[in-house]
């Protein structure tokens, strides 16, 4: 070990002493400044990917839209289907309706699907029933909207909607669709959980009055980051309304979530520029403490380079010891957030806070590498930075004026 390095820990972490004042304070404050950085990354990170992720699983990496229904869905599904990147392309409908069930009745986002795609994203999110049962006479339900109407798997459901409500103001008696409930999603996502309502496209097609027409074509391709791209080649080949990329779809949203982010980086950052400027001062003053010890290293010949590096040292060690100590923080924090919002939403918030400004039921996260080695990165730096003023202080003293200045 180096005679600098040496020097710089035993300074740091003085023999006999169960807890260094300075070295654990500054360690502490620059571990708490990494912590709230990391932490408010990687919780936008999650807020970013889940948000992305429905995007996609909503409207599909590609969707085709037109302001009027497509007349021929099925022939421009098979024709879209032609090209080697996409993997599906369905036939798709959607629009409001009254559901009611006995006194209790929601407004629910019906979408219209072909039961048998096996690449139905909504697969996955069923807690309860099955949609392999999904045909004519039954209907798959989001749990909020399930739990807003009161019924469960094999209850009745009444669905209205609006061409059976324009019968009704012509003076006819047209009857509600009574659907049985087959299968309850949960997606975590509210907006999605209380109000979506999922029958087969047939059914969609009589209770609106479609015909055999479409609102559109939902595409899957086997790249979603290549969307924009197979989106621009594909309506060039099939010009038939626009073909939407998911990026596109809530652009403003999911430029607000990024800029939220580099936003909140800076201003967590200056919490580590705080810890920076008081350690600098600290070693300011242990370099006026220890005058007398750098006047003895200069007069045994230590160079001033040397002198210096071991004040610059000690920042570096105190921001390498407080990174790492922030990152077990942070994966702490993270780690017992649902008791930390818990306790959150009962001494200040008013209800479910995530659920409603953000739609999610519980705190999404997505580590991001990158964001824990640029933390690293600029923390290093600046505590390093932080002990260079003094250090440089310290090596241009003489011997004599460092041993005369006790």
């Amino acid at each position: 070990m180096h005679w600098t390095l040496q020097l710089a820990l035993r300074q740091l972490f003085p023999p006999g002493r169960v807890f260094p004042a300075f070295a654990g304070i500054s360690i502490l404050g620059v571990g708490l400044g990494v912590a709230a950085l990391l932490v408010v990354q990687t919780v936008m990170n999650g807020f970013g990917e889940e948000h992305r992720l429905r995007i996609r699983e909503s409207y599909g990496d590609i969707r085709v839209f037109s302001a009027s229904p497509i007349e021929h869905p099925e022939e421009l599904a098979e024709a879209v289907a032609q090209d080697p990147e996409v993997i599906s392309s369905t036939p798709y409908a959607e629009g409001p309706a009254l559901a009611r069930a006995g006194d209790y009745s929601s407004i629910a986002f019906v979408r219209g699907v072909i039961p048998t795609d096996k690449s139905l994203p909504a697969r996955r999110y069923v807690t309860d029933g099955t949609l392999d049962g999904l045909d004519d006479g039954r209907v798959v339900l989001g749990a909020g909207l399930a739990r807003q109407l009161r019924v469960r798997v094999g209850d009745k459901v009444d669905l209205w909607s609006p061409s059976l409500a324009e019968q009704a103001e012509r003076g006819r008696a047209p009857l509600p669709a009574e659907m049985e409930v087959c299968a309850i999603l949960r997606t975590g996502f509210t907006e999605i959980d209380d109000r979506a309502a999922l029958i087969p496209l047939r059914r969609f097609s009589e209770l609106w009055a479609l015909g055999k027409r479409a609102h559109g074509i939902i595409i899957r391709i086997k790249n979603p980051a290549n969307a924009e791209v197979v989106a621009a080649r594909l309506e060039a080949k099939n010009p038939v309304g626009r073909y939407i990329p998911w990026q596109a779809e809530k652009r403003n949203l999911l430029e607000a979530i990024r800029f939220e982010k580099t936003m909140l980086f800076f201003l967590m950052f200056i919490i580590t520029l705080v810890a920076s400027f008081s350690i600098g001062s600290t070693l300011f003053s242990s370099v006026i403490r220890r005058s007398r010890e750098i006047g003895v290293l200069a007069a045994l010949g230590a160079r001033p380079a040397a002198i210096a590096t071991v004040f610059t040292t000690q920042g570096f060690l105190i921001g390498l010891l407080g990174t790492l100590f922030g990152f077990g923080l942070t994966f702490l924090i993270l780690g017992g957030r649902d008791l930390i919002l818990s306790t959150i939403n009962a001494l200040f918030g008013d209800g479910d806070m995530v659920g409603q400004m953000y739609q999610f039921s519980a705190v999404p996260l997505h580590y991001d590498a990158a964001d824990f080695v640029t933390a690293a990165v600029f923390t290093l730096l600046t505590t390093s930075f932080a002990g260079l003023v003094p250090a440089l202080w310290a090596a241009r003293r003489r011997p004599t004026e460092a041993m005369r200045d006790v």
